[in-house]
């Protein structure tokens, strides 16, 4: 191939796969599975939980999106909903090209608009979030708590509760930005029961590998934007900072799933790492 038709060639390859990334961040998908919990309760075979992650609500991610997330969650009628944090974005988060700087609003704006869409989702055994590193900005956590506490979504902060009375559900503060307080949170929860744990950031899997849990977290977007033909790898220089990218992992007798995150950081692009809503449907072993 001559080289003038390999740089059009190049050339409109890249060009496609720039506005590409920028339909990607809507193109939202669902993924559901079933998963099997040692000791789980009776009344919890068949509970359905939905997993909402990293909302990003922000000058690139609108509330349009996270609207549409609440309404194809409740036509699932899931029994649980958990969101595991950054319902915003850092202000300084933006990146320079992208020019959002310059329209962004305060963060408790982006808030108030996140927890007002929130309040509309349905799940009879309750919506319960915990924090990400974006919620702790400023010290805003607090304050992002109550406003979706005001709006109908439980907030769980090193603590935990009972899923219809029997099965415990703990969430657990973001690592990076909070302060994960395991013994508070687990108080009164054996090792050999089976449990859901909320933890916005995947690398938390190692402290909790004793436990008979599946852990549900976000905070990777699985890299937001994947080159074709480049090995996926997460080095500590990373956002992420975590070798836990997206998708199923176990270390122990603990299990984990990385949700993609529904919004966008940095920039409104996304490529091979479209918007996620994950769906899980509990089994006795």
């Amino acid at each position: 191939m001559s080289t003038p038709h390999f740089k059009k060639i190049a050339a409109l390859t890249f060009s496609t796969g720039l506005v590409y990334s920028l339909i990607e961040p809507h193109r939202l998908t669902l993924r559901q599975f079933d998963v099997k919990l040692q000791n789980l309760p009776p009344e919890c075979e068949g509970l359905k939980i939905a997993q909402l992650s990293d909302l990003h609500c922000s000058a690139i991610t609108s509330t349009q999106l996270i609207a549409r997330a609440v309404s194809v969650c409740n036509l699932l009628k899931p029994d649980v909903v958990v969101l595991t944090g950054d319902f915003v974005s850092r202000r300084n988060s933006y990146s320079h090209f992208s020019l959002a700087r310059i329209w962004a609003k305060p963060v408790m704006e982006y808030a108030n608009a996140v927890a007002g869409v929130l309040r509309e989702l349905r799940a009879p055994d309750g919506v319960f979030a915990s924090p990400g590193n974006h919620d702790h900005s400023r010290g805003n956590c607090d304050a992002i708590m109550n406003v979706l506490q005001q709006n109908g979504v439980r907030p769980l902060v090193n603590r935990s509760t009972l899923v219809r009375g029997i099965l415990p559900l703990v969430g657990l503060d973001d690592l990076r930005a909070g302060r994960p307080l395991f013994k508070t949170a687990f108080e009164g929860i054996a090792p050999e029961a089976s449990q859901i744990v909320l933890s916005h950031n995947p690398r938390l899997l190692a402290s909790i590998s004793n436990r008979n849990a599946l852990m549900l977290s976000g905070h990777t977007h699985a890299g937001q934007v994947l080159f074709p033909f480049v090995p996926q790898r997460v080095t500590p220089s990373d956002v992420a900072s975590t070798p836990q990218l997206k998708g199923w992992y176990r270390q122990g007798r603990a299990q984990l799933y990385v949700n993609t995150g529904l919004g966008s950081v940095h920039f409104p692009m996304r490529f091979r790492c479209p918007p996620e809503i994950s769906v899980f449907t509990l089994r006795a072993v």
